[in-house]
């Protein structure tokens, strides 16, 4: 019978449906193990795990590429081997959970973890995010039910029954963590609505995020980037032209963080699409540009064919000549104006670019590409002037502005002192909950038990002294009086189940 038969549709969507309750069911069961854990017994398991899966990133790398033929298999490694290594370290001096005393604000705090997290994977990162997001629900003492994008389900698949393994072995509950098998939409927003449901990271496409926002249940969301590069005429051309190509070409332009449209102060124009010229981009012809245009965007409409694809082509497929190891396609846009598709995002090697007499003519087009996507995500800009860099940061609702590097490595916190992620948050702006880099402290709600301040409020404000502005110092409970909070947590847990 064919798989398009009505009857076999059906009873594949109602096995979906009815997956998603069994893997629920089972997570649970894990989450009540897990709770019984200490932080330290969860950040030991994540470490085993991510060491244990660190050999295999260039397997999955080249699986997912194969698979979804959507980037590059060499910076997919990178990407694996970041969220193996990275991941388990970034928080070890992080409380993720426990009992701990804050002495100058007289608060003992309570560490409770989520419980069940629904994880969506996209396609762009799919065994990296699976990876990142199952270490740090193992360090936070939550099982994860994952929700993959079909186009990588046979990696996403393969790479979870991996760390399921990897989890046994290291004495933690196999159903820890799960994929859904059968990733229908149905199914996908029954694991988000379900009750038994405690938060979803959400990380994908706007219908997806917004789905999750609309199911009933908490959750963290990110939103779709759209990044707008400015180079004044101060900046060092050479390095902004290697920085921008390099970002533009890694895993071949599909991180959401990815350079999206330049624009270069007019009196450096022409030396800066020549420098990009020397780091291996085609600066296209204003006819060249229309085709690569038409090819992206046939009859206005975003062809999806194009993301995560070699420069060299989606030119051929345009119909334009450039060498096979071209990094980049840069296009012209002559009359930049709202509604132009090269002002949307392109998850490609695709690269926009505008002349602006300067940096007030250059924060509005960006105004313009955020009409159509990528608020609240990330911005670049390069320039010698400081001030300039914070101006431009202030004006435009982008929550992370990289000066003079790569807006893909260093908005995820590679050389700045932004916190390492693979999930950026977009905030109000972008419609997400938090506006920061996602991490495990947000799998975990802390209880406070609060005690009067000596004289209260009435006795502070009379003697004019002030509150404490910080945490403070912070003590350590006795053992005794943690091991029965801990109980007490773990029974409410219990019951709540």
């Amino acid at each position: 019978m064919s798989s398009s038969n009505p009857i076999d549709l059906a009873d594949h969507d109602l096995a979906a449906l009815q997956e998603a309750r069994d893997l629920l069911g089972r997570a649970r069961q894990a989450a009540a193990t897990l709770a019984l854990w200490t932080p330290e017994e969860g950040k030991r398991v994540a470490k085993a795990v991510a060491a244990a899966l660190l050999p295999r990133a260039e397997f999955y790398a080249e699986w997912a590429v194969r698979e979804s033929r959507i980037g590059k298999v060499a910076d997919k490694i990178a990407k694996n081997q970041i969220a193996c290594t990275l991941t388990p370290t970034a928080w070890d001096n992080v409380a993720l959970g426990g009992v701990r005393r804050n002495d100058a604000l007289r608060i003992v705090e309570i560490g409770r973890p989520a419980g069940v997290v629904v994880g969506l994977s996209n396609s762009t990162s799919p065994v990296a995010t699976i990876i990142f997001k199952t270490i740090m629900c193992l360090m936070t003492r939550n099982a994860l039910v994952i929700s993959p994008h079909p186009v990588a389900l046979g990696c996403c698949t393969a790479v979870t029954q991996e760390l399921q393994a990897a989890i046994e072995a290291a004495g933690g509950p196999v159903h820890a963590v799960q994929i859904l098998t059968r990733p229908t939409v149905e199914a996908t927003g029954a694991l988000m609505r379900d009750s038994r449901t405690d938060v979803i990271l959400a990380t994908g496409g706007t219908p997806m995020v917004r789905a999750a926002y609309g199911s009933g249940n908490p959750a963290i969301g990110v939103g779709s980037g759209n990044v707008p590069i400015y180079v004044d005429a101060s900046a060092d051309i050479e390095a902004a032209a290697a920085q921008i190509v390099n970002a533009k070409n890694f895993d071949h332009g599909s991180p959401c963080s990815a350079p999206s449209v330049l624009m270069l102060h007019a009196s450096i124009a022409a030396q800066m699409q020549q420098a990009l010229a020397r780091q291996g981009a085609h600066v296209c012809t204003d006819a060249e540009a229309l085709q690569i245009q038409n090819h992206a965007f046939p009859g206005g409409k975003f062809n999806g064919k194009v993301v995560g694809r070699p420069a060299f082509e989606i030119a051929h497929a345009a119909g334009v000549q450039v060498p096979v190891d071209c990094q980049a396609l840069v296009c012209p846009i002559a009359q930049p104006q709202a509604g132009h598709v090269l002002l949307k995002e392109k998850l490609s090697p695709i690269l926009g670019c505008v002349v602006v007499p300067g940096m007030d003519q250059a924060i509005e087009m960006a105004r313009l590409m955020l009409q159509h996507s990528g608020a609240g995500h990330t911005s670049g800009i390069h320039t010698a002037n400081a001030e300039q860099a914070v101006v431009w940061g202030a004006a435009l609702d982008y929550y992370r502005v990289v000066v003079n590097g790569s807006t893909v490595h260093d908005s995820t916190g590679a050389n700045t002192g932004l916190p390492y992620t693979f999930t950026i948050g977009t905030g109000y702006a972008g419609k997400s909950s938090v506006d920061c880099n996602v991490g495990p402290e947000l799998l975990v709600n802390w209880k406070r038990v609060a005690f009067p301040l000596p004289g209260g409020w009435a006795g502070a404000m009379a003697s004019g002294a002030a509150l404490p502005a910080s945490p403070g110092t912070t003590s350590t409970l006795t053992p005794e009086l943690q091991a029965t909070v801990l109980r007490i947590v773990q029974e409410e847990l219990e019951h709540l189940r």
